[in-house]
């Protein structure tokens, strides 16, 4: 906790009573329109996915309502409360009772819902917090700053382009060392953002030598401070805060009240314990999510989660990524297959799909999916294409299940009447590859087995006119193979 006199409380009667009609006075209709970033964050700060997966991966807790208030009632005595060891009323004047805060009013009043999360999220990022303010010799009451600012949200954005954590713009963040491109904003890393913003407030407090100016100046920005001092021929926050951007003016009215909010009670918080488990992998070339989902079965929630400071589902070229323990090994063995498929099928011109109908000389029957069936089998009977069983199945893969039903339309005989298909006994323990002879006369050049190091594409270059999604249209397959897997090559 920050310090705190050890006035009796007693000499707290007068304003506990004041605290009472105070925050009676903030009316539902108050809370309902209180639409400031710094309230907005507050009040979602249970629905933020990344910190919910933070907590459902720590052994130690929350509870699940907590309503165990232990602190006195909330009052405006600014000289109760201490910022880097002077009274707070000095620090922020603006802030002393004689002037409404309407933050503190609005945090108490969430107290119990709130509180719990958002100081059991500060004790969690406090040793980085403590030691970069500790290396700028700041105050350590601006260890609550982040709380603030996004309430430990990664993705919040204050509307003016500050974003992340501590709501740096884009300027300073680049400024002070962090990286923001198309693909990635490390804003969203706690340790380097806490490090850029750090130094960043050091700066300010240098040039301005106000703690009221310094926190407006971050949060509103310092061509916005020095041009409303000029203009108006002021020297204070007071001066200038009814001409502040709307959507940043008040982070010193809502820092200084969670001030007094953090001193009065530990709200029921708990020392979380995340056990996130990874493997670090190089990705030499830029990679997208979907492909490495679709070959080894991972899911894109897993690397949001991980990668953080990535805007878009893409690993990019020669980044550091975290991917969930045990995958690195099964990525490298089908690296090569997870690249073809982004290449070669995901990149693949729509265009050049062909889109094939209905025949209007044919009448639908349907077929049964049997155990040993993949599309390429089934397809090679009935004279059809892969790719016409996919369009009259509306089929986006060539994944199909043992007694799935699918619509084949076959041609109709001079009676006017559907064939019905011979369909031929398969056994999935029989894995004998058929005579050569026979699959050339049923439209196959021959086979292929596969072997380790293969990929689609360097297969297809070992027979004359054939491609890989020749071969994957042909087999029923997409881009992954295993060794030992007998592929049919087909004539062209």
């Amino acid at each position: 906790m920050l310090n705190i006199t050890k006035t009796t409380w007693l000499k707290w009667s007068f304003f506990s009573l004041f605290a009472i009609c105070f925050i009676d006075s903030f009316s539902q209709s108050d809370k309902e329109n209180y639409t400031s970033i710094y309230a907005q964050e507050f009040k979602q700060i249970k629905k933020i996915t990344y910190n919910t997966k933070l907590f459902s991966l720590s052994d130690i807790k929350l509870e699940k309502k907590w309503n165990n208030y232990q602190g006195g009632a909330i009052n405006t005595a600014d000289s109760l409360f201490y910022f880097n060891n002077d009274q707070l009323c000095s620090s922020f004047p603006t802030n002393s009772d004689k002037i409404r805060n309407e933050y503190l009013a609005f945090y108490f009043s969430q107290k119990s819902a709130k509180c719990p999360t958002l100081f059991s999220l500060l004790k969690l990022y406090q040793p980085i917090i403590e030691n970069n303010l500790k290396i700028n010799n700041l105050p350590k009451e601006l260890g609550l700053l982040p709380a603030v600012l996004s309430a430990f949200n990664p993705s919040s954005s204050n509307g003016i382009g500050g974003e992340g954590y501590w709501h740096l713009n884009y300027p300073q963040a680049v400024k002070y060392g962090l990286t923001v491109n198309k693909l990635i904003d490390e804003r969203r890393d706690f340790e380097k953002s806490t490090k850029a913003a750090t130094r960043y407030i050091k700066d300010l407090y240098v040039k301005y030598d106000d703690w009221e100016l310094t926190l407006t100046a971050y949060s509103s920005g310092v061509v916005t401070v020095n041009k409303l001092l000029k203009r108006h021929s002021a020297t204070t926050y007071k001066e200038i805060y009814p001409y502040l951007p709307n959507e940043t003016k008040d982070l010193v009215q809502a820092f200084v009240a969670m001030n007094y909010i953090y001193n009065y009670d530990s709200y029921g918080a708990i020392q979380p314990n995340p056990n996130i488990k990874t493997d670090t992998v190089l990705i030499e070339r830029k990679l997208k999510f979907e492909a490495i989902n679709h070959v080894i079965k991972t899911k894109s929630s897993d690397f949001k989660f991980l990668n953080p400071t990535l805007n878009r589902e893409t690993f990019p070229t020669n980044f550091n990524a975290y991917f969930p323990k045990g995958t690195k090994d099964k990525f490298l063995k089908f690296k090569d297959s997870i690249y073809f498929y982004q290449d070669s099928v995901m990149r693949k011109p729509a265009s050049v799909i062909p889109k094939f109908i209905i025949p209007k000389n044919g009448d639908p029957f349907v077929y049964r999916v049997r155990s040993g069936d993949v599309l390429g089998v089934i397809a090679e009977r009935f004279n059809v294409r892969v790719s016409q069983i996919q369009n009259w199945n509306n089929l986006n893969g060539t994944r199909i299940d043992i007694g799935q039903k699918l619509t084949i339309y076959g041609k109709k005989k001079s009676n006017g009447k559907t064939p019905k298909p011979k369909i031929d006994k398969l056994k999935p323990t029989d894995s004998k590859p058929k005579d050569v002879k026979t699959i050339i006369s049923k439209g196959v050049k021959t086979t292929y087995t596969v072997k380790s190091g293969d990929n689609l594409w360097l297969i297809a270059k070992k027979f004359s006119g054939v491609s890989a999604q020749n071969i994957m249209d042909f087999n029923g397959i997409d881009g992954n193979l295993d060794v030992g897997q007998v592929l049919k090559i087909p004539k062209q």
